[in-house]
């Protein structure tokens, strides 16, 4: 199963950093969107926990589609233009019965 689901972000309304529970299109119609990718990183000392690291960002227009797939898909998307944006996302799950496309939420990187 699949769903199709639009999204109107506010000026600069944001997701909080997270990952997926499957596949992803999206296009942007309306505006414009940045999206931060992560990775996760080792952890650098015993004990300590793996990190989120920045690795790039990337601003989708207005008829740019971008597409991920898990593993490796954490990300933050935020709106970055001065008007609302629209985007269409299509998911590789039923988002109805799960309750949202998203996986797990990470805290912000600190430092």
């Amino acid at each position: 199963s699949f769903s199709v689901v639009a999204l109107v972000w506010l000026p600069g309304q944001e997701t909080a950093i997270h990952d997926h529970v499957s596949w992803c299109v999206a296009g942007v119609h309306e505006g414009a969107e940045s999206e931060i990718r992560y990775r996760l990183a080792p952890a650098i000392a015993p004990g300590s926990s793996a990190r989120l690291v920045a690795t790039e960002e990337v601003v989708n227009g207005q008829g740019d589609v971008c597409g991920f797939a898990p593993p490796g898909d954490i990300h933050k998307v935020r709106n970055s233009c001065r008007t609302k944006a629209i985007s269409l996302h299509v998911y590789g799950a039923d988002v109805s019965r799960l309750g949202s496309s998203v996986r797990r939420v990470y805290p912000e990187p600190t430092g």
